[in-house]
């Protein structure tokens, strides 16, 4: 009985267990800021990648073919008049990487949409044509007869998944989907594709 007690007393491994549960708990938490850092990071970079994407589509081509011919003259507005006064308008413009289409009856250029993606991926290498979206909004820019639309071009990209390595598995944490990233540039220099 003796030695029961003195084993009940014994203090000497009390620390080496403080330590480890101290250990553990600053390694999960060390791990933990690194899943989040990095979620930050790609964060930043798809943010980056989308205003790279919206630089990219007011310099090139057009994504929607038919609207490089768009002109907002009509019978209420004269050659050189602002658009704004009463011009045709195009309304919006939707182009999407998954679909591989426009609305409005408009043509998907995929050489256009690629040489965007491609400079997105520069920055973003895993971004996927599928994630990618551009949009075309008139805003009433520009005159009767200049050649080619003024519009407000948005790229935004859409379904980013992040998936958190450490924290997934130690503590089952999901993939999560990011919200849409976008960035909006006024289409000045927009060139028609052949021209």
């Amino acid at each position: 009985m003796r030695w029961d007690r003195a084993l009940y007393r014994d203090e000497e491994g009390a620390a080496l267990i403080e330590t480890t549960l101290v250990f553990t708990l600053l390694i999960l938490m060390t791990l933990g800021t690194i899943d989040l850092a990095r979620a930050f990071a790609q964060w930043n970079t798809a943010e980056k990648a989308t205003q790279i994407g919206a630089r990219a589509a007011t310099i090139t081509d057009l994504v929607a073919q038919e609207l490089a011919d768009f002109d907002c003259k009509n019978t209420s507005i004269e050659l050189g008049m602002p658009c704004a006064n009463g011009g045709t308008s195009f309304g919006t413009i939707i182009c999407s990487g998954a679909s591989s289409n426009c609305d409005n009856g408009n043509t998907f250029d995929t050489v256009a949409f690629n040489t965007i993606l491609t400079r997105m991926q520069v920055v973003y290498p895993q971004l996927q044509a599928s994630e990618v979206t551009v949009e075309y909004r008139d805003i009433g820019l520009g005159f009767a007869g200049r050649e080619g639309p003024v519009p407000a071009v948005t790229v935004r990209l859409n379904n980013i998944q992040f998936n958190f390595i450490v924290l997934s598995s130690l503590l089952g944490l999901p993939t999560i989907t990011m919200p849409d990233f976008r960035a909006t540039l006024v289409g000045e220099d927009l060139t028609a594709a052949g021209a």
